[in-house]
């Protein structure tokens, strides 16, 4: 199992004010036959619940979304930590019209943690897995509840008990060959023997829960490309602020290369052929060449010469 998919039924609907209470996560055993660890999960969902809080301006204690897709349903008004019987109780807001009509109708029977595991160990009492969970999102979802469960509804002021809403039948599996289809509650089914050749109905895939885990494995790959994005997003802006710097290191690199070299690498850099006491005629004619020159070309030219023609040490 790679997402987290504990599934909580759901405790009460109140529908004046659109708020469905229920247990986010409890240290009991899932049906993978893992174990949240309550008191090392904990601060993650304190943690998870303070970043929204902080993020909606005081407006919302964590997202609340529908069957861990990209709908978003509501946001939790209400987060509670029941130490003593080790689980997270919450009450989430539903906004959508369209979730909230499959709350009333019993749609949703109740709500699953999404996010991902921090870590996992054996569970020396009971042989199970146990783990930390880091939530994302806390989602409302219609996971097969048990038979006769019911939920709590309170309109003005009057709570009620409602059942959750029946799975669909699946006829071709429930029907033998040759019966009608319009058996009112699948009478016919409950009255027709089961052929020996057809496998029992429990034996059957459950549409509802591979259709539960095709949405948690959605919503996790969304939840990593929303990541990766992010992850772009801070490197395109740290990008951009090396921008300035990078300019102003080329036009430095650039101001460098127009200055004019120092006088020493030029003189240097002359071939001898441009010195004009390289022709032939010895060094009485340089001298008085030289002492021809005015002052400023006769120290330039003897410069030059000096470099020209450097005088190796005697020691």
């Amino acid at each position: 199992m790679s997402t987290l998919d504990l599934f909580m039924p759901l405790a009460k609907v109140d529908l004046d004010q659109r708020i469905v209470q229920g247990v986010a996560t409890a240290e009991v055993p899932d049906r993978v036959g893992e174990i949240c660890d309550y008191v090392s999960t904990k601060p993650y969902f304190e943690a998870w619940s303070a970043e929204a809080l902080a993020a909606s301006g005081g407006k919302s204690l964590g997202a609340v979304r529908a069957m861990h897709g990209r709908v978003a349903a509501g946001k939790l008004t209400g987060i509670s930590f029941d130490d003593e019987g080790k689980r997270i109780l919450v009450a989430a807001k539903i906004i959508d019209d369209e979730e909230w009509r499959k709350v009333t109708e019993g749609v949703y029977t109740g709500f699953s943690q999404g996010g991902r595991y921090v870590k996992r160990w054996p569970d020396p009492v009971s042989g199970l897995t146990r783990y930390t969970a880091e939530p994302s999102e806390i989602s409302l979802v219609d996971l097969p509840c048990v038979p006769g469960a019911t939920f709590e509804v309170i309109k003005d002021g009057i709570v009620e008990k409602r059942a959750f809403a029946a799975r669909a039948a699946e006829p071709s599996a429930a029907l033998p060959p040759g019966e009608p289809l319009d058996e009112p509650d699948g009478a016919a089914a409950k009255a027709a023997p089961a052929s020996a050749e057809t496998p029992p109905a429990a034996e059957a895939p459950s549409p509802s829960d591979a259709l539960a885990k095709a949405a948690s494995a959605l919503a996790q790959a969304a939840h990593k490309l929303e990541r990766a994005a992010a992850e772009n997003e801070a490197l395109r802006k740290t990008l951009a602020a090396l921008a300035p710097d990078v300019e102003t290191l080329r036009r430095r690199v650039g101001a460098l290369e127009a200055q004019p070299l120092p006088a020493r690498a030029a003189l240097r850099a002359l071939p001898k052929s441009a010195d004009s006491f390289s022709e032939p005629g010895g060094v009485d004619e340089a001298i008085k060449r030289l002492a021809a020159l005015p002052a400023q070309e006769r120290a330039l030219a003897l410069t030059k010469l000096s470099l020209a023609n450097p005088v190796q040490p005697r020691f």
